[in-house]
């Protein structure tokens, strides 16, 4: 009987046996923790993004990626983030790189061609000229959801995508409608992150200006920086010019000064323009003849343009005064019809740096 094994003897390897299934119940909980963890910090990364808070997405995004994670949307937002940080495009395009495959596989799974997906692809393939591709994936698109079973159902930021997917097509008429479905969406509460409804209405703002409705543009352009400030969407130039159109001169010398693209030295007439204005408003809409200025005729326009510069130089040269002194009110007769036509032309033109150097005038609009 000593050497019978006892019934503990026997249970015991049975039990190790038992005890596996456990063990590996526990390392797939564990790693479902850590991917859901990881999702959660994705989740937060991808909030904070779309929010236009890219140096605070970023460290999330990256956490996320380091925990195992592969998501070609979030590689394309941590690209997107760290030019936007590092300010360089070579890190947005080496993660725009691994981002690609990833969304091509996730596109082509039942249920993956997403909307963001696809934009996403557009946008990387664009950047690297890719045309053909880009032409795929946003006429896949604007087929799928634009022109899909339930095109109501789309919000403020999917109209807002599509409006750039148009815009990658070339397609400008489109692009303008679906930015403002974007607009109207938001205002009918289906919009998103605000981010996004301010770049819409950007966009909206420089349709307006060019149609002349500078009211308009205005109130976009005013309501996409209230918004979200950090909108470099928003052109300083063009928020200028129709701040200028509307008469809010302090605005508008405000926004040609914040001007540091190309327009720079136009913004900065702009603003000598407005200086001017402010100082003999209000300016007449009616030219000395009785006809709107606003519909004169581009030559007829131009002609007048140079007839009251040389008038305003002549009642200059007329009239002695010292900076700082009231205006005579032979100059501010002058003065007001000068600057409401070379308004006028610079409103239509966008430029009036050549044309008043040509003509002799430019020393008018800056001294």
């Amino acid at each position: 009987m000593s050497d019978a094994p006892s019934n503990a003897a026997v249970r015991r390897p049975v039990d190790r046996w038992r005890r596996i299934p456990l063990v590996l119940l526990g390392v797939v909980l564990t790693a479902c923790s850590k991917e859901s963890a990881a999702r959660r910090t994705l989740s937060q990364g991808m909030a904070l993004y779309n929010e236009g808070r890219y140096d605070e997405a970023l460290p999330a995004l990256q956490k996320a990626r380091e925990a195992g994670l592969k998501d070609g949307s979030l590689l394309y937002q941590l690209g997107y983030c760290r030019e936007a940080v590092e300010k360089s495009p070579d890190p947005r395009r080496q993660t725009w790189g691994e981002a690609e495959p990833l969304l091509v596989q996730e596109i082509a799974q039942p249920g993956g061609a997403t909307l963001e997906r696809l934009y996403y692809l557009t946008v990387i393939y664009s950047d690297t000229d890719r045309y053909d591709s880009m032409t795929q994936y946003a006429r896949q698109a604007v087929e799928q959801f634009e022109k899909g079973p339930n095109p109501n159902a789309l919000g403020g930021e999917d109209w807002f995508r599509l409006g750039r997917l148009h815009d990658f097509l070339s397609e400008e008429s489109l692009a303008e409608a679906a930015y403002r479905r974007s607009v109207s969406a938001y205002s009918d509460g289906k919009g998103g992150a605000a981010s996004y409804h301010s770049l819409a209405l950007a966009r909206v703002g420089d349709y307006d200006l060019k149609a002349g409705h500078y009211a308009k543009a205005a109130d976009a352009f005013d309501q996409a920086l209230k918004l979200y400030p950090p909108n470099t969407q928003v052109n300083a130039f063009h928020h200028g010019l129709a701040l200028l159109a509307v008469r809010r001169y302090d605005d508008a010398i405000t926004r040609f000064g914040e001007d540091k693209d190309e327009t720079n030295t136009e913004s900065q007439y702009g603003g000598d323009l407005a200086r001017k204005a402010k100082a003999v408003e209000p300016i007449d809409d009616l030219d000395t003849d009785g006809s709107p200025i606003q519909r004169l005729p581009e030559e007829v326009l131009a002609t007048r343009v140079k007839e009251a510069a040389a008038a305003f130089r002549a009642a200059r040269v007329k009239n002695s005064y010292r900076s700082g002194d009231a205006l005579p009110a032979e100059v501010t007769l002058h003065q007001k019809r000068f600057v409401a036509l070379v308004i006028e032309y610079l409103l239509r033109t966008k430029g009036i740096q050549e044309f008043s150097l040509k003509e002799g005038f430019a020393d008018l609009v800056r001294n």
